[in-house]
């Protein structure tokens, strides 16, 4: 298989790739690089912003779509894309600028999680990113809730009480959200923070995916998200 990734940054396509060969069955993958964010991802941006970008060229975009990003008209035919943004920018007041078909509100009463990412799901698919009633079915949404960093605190640290909480993926206070923790002493302080931001860089990650894999069924026991996932993955090659 081709596998290819929009994603919001590279450690998120370093774990996702990660994930995929625990999931994928035995064989002769390839991994490409990031369609977004790339080298040159000035045009676009980065974050979420740049993810939608992405998506608004495959059809806005007169030399480009997504029959022919997925097809061989513009480089080697991919079997599975995915397309991944976090589920906090669910908060975000200009997620649907520029489109009248205003899905409203986007972020659901949590717990549970699941409408919340029904919503964004409908954003992802409407005019203002990828304009598709449907997705194709090489297509993947990846939405981990509330971010990543939630996939990989519980990987890490699945036996702790945070993970047993029934909004484990619904956690928006700062200093109480997985990502924070892990910048601190008392969980490894893999990241670094500056100011509200959490630093997380490339070389600490690329330590950490292959762990979130080995330990991705107790993610999957602790996150909705992540069992979405894998179960979209693997409904993908039955198919």
């Amino acid at each position: 298989m081709i596998i290819a990734t929009v994603v919001e940054g590279k450690t998120d396509h370093i774990v996702l790739v990660e994930i995929l060969k625990k999931l994928l069955p035995a064989g002769k993958h390839r991994y490409l690089a990031p369609l977004q964010p790339t080298k040159e991802f000035h045009k676009r941006g980065k974050g979420w912003k740049g993810v939608r970008n992405w998506c608004k060229e495959t059809w806005q975009e007169e030399d480009c779509s997504l029959k022919d990003i997925l097809s061989d008209a513009t480089g080697p035919a991919i079997d599975m894309l995915v397309i991944h943004v976090d589920a906090d920018i669910a908060a975000e007041h200009d997620l649907q600028e520029g489109t009248d078909a205003l899905y409203d509100p986007i972020e659901q009463p949590c717990p549970p999680i699941q409408a919340t990412i029904r919503q964004l799901r409908r954003v992802i698919m409407g005019k203002g990113w990828l304009n598709s009633s449907a997705l194709p079915r090489q297509i993947i949404l990846a939405i981990p809730a509330q971010d990543t960093e939630n996939w990989t605190f519980a990987a890490l640290f699945p036996e702790n009480k945070l993970c047993a909480q029934n909004d484990y993926e619904c956690i928006r206070k700062t200093h109480k959200k997985p990502g924070y923790k892990l910048s601190t002493n008392d969980y490894g302080k893999f990241f670094k923070r500056k100011g509200r931001e959490i630093k997380k860089p490339e070389r600490v990650y690329n330590k950490l995916a292959p762990q979130i894999a080995e330990k991705w069924d107790k993610v999957c026991a602790i996150c909705s998200q992540a069992q979405q996932f894998t179960q979209d993955v693997r409904s993908l090659i039955i198919h």
